[in-house]
């Protein structure tokens, strides 16, 4: 197997709170969670935020997978548990965190919009890949979905978009696979090291 492939790739992910039919969007998120790894090799990682909807949704997939998973929260645990309306959900998202490789929250953001922005920039830093849930709204606002898919394009990072009402698939643009990964990391090890040194980690 390639060195290239040996290295930990990261697949980024956003989507809608707002999802019609959860059930069919994991299974689509699971295929595409395999192909991926099948694409990015063995130790295929994935980044996310968890807030409510999608987000939850693909990280039970990954954890269903056994994909590892880091999760980059907008604001410290207590204060993100108020964007919950149902307690069903935050349980859930409570439940993923926890077994996640790691979780942090991003620097720099007190207040909504801006901090989930801040989530997002730092999700497309660092991912390889992004895997998004969109339902091919223009961006409406700094932290919406429609806004990440037009970031991701403009940084060059490879993105697989579900439409969020068909469940059809498609590239922005394919990875190239020749490159290494962006974060430059040998192991999963180096790279949380570096995560920790650049974000707040969350106390288990």
């Amino acid at each position: 197997m390639s060195l290239l492939n040996l290295q930990p790739r990261l697949i980024g992910f956003a989507g809608h709170r707002n999802v019609p039919d959860r059930l069919a969007l994991r299974q689509a998120i699971r295929r595409e969670l395999r192909m991926m790894r099948e694409t990015f090799g063995p130790r295929l990682t994935a980044i996310s935020g968890a807030a409510a909807g999608a987000d939850l949704v693909f990280l039970g997939a990954c954890v269903e997978l056994r994909i590892p998973t880091v999760v980059i929260l907008p604001f410290p645990r207590q204060r993100f548990a108020e964007d919950f309306d149902d307690s069903e959900e935050l349980k859930m998202a409570e439940h993923l965190m926890s077994v996640a490789l790691a979780e942090y929250v991003a620097p720099g953001g007190k207040l909504a919009p801006e901090a989930n922005q801040s989530v997002l920039r730092h999700l497309l830093e660092w991912a390889d890949a992004f895997l998004f849930a969109w339902n091919g709204e223009p961006a409406c606002g700094m932290d919406g979905t429609g806004e990440a898919v037009a970031e991701a394009r403009d940084l060059g990072v490879p993105s697989r978009i579900i439409d969020a009402a068909s469940l059809e698939v498609r590239w922005t643009f394919e990875p190239d696979m020749k490159r290494g990964a962006r974060h430059g990391f040998r192991t999963r090890k180096e790279l949380l090291e570096f995560l920790d040194s650049r974000l707040d980690g969350q106390p288990d």
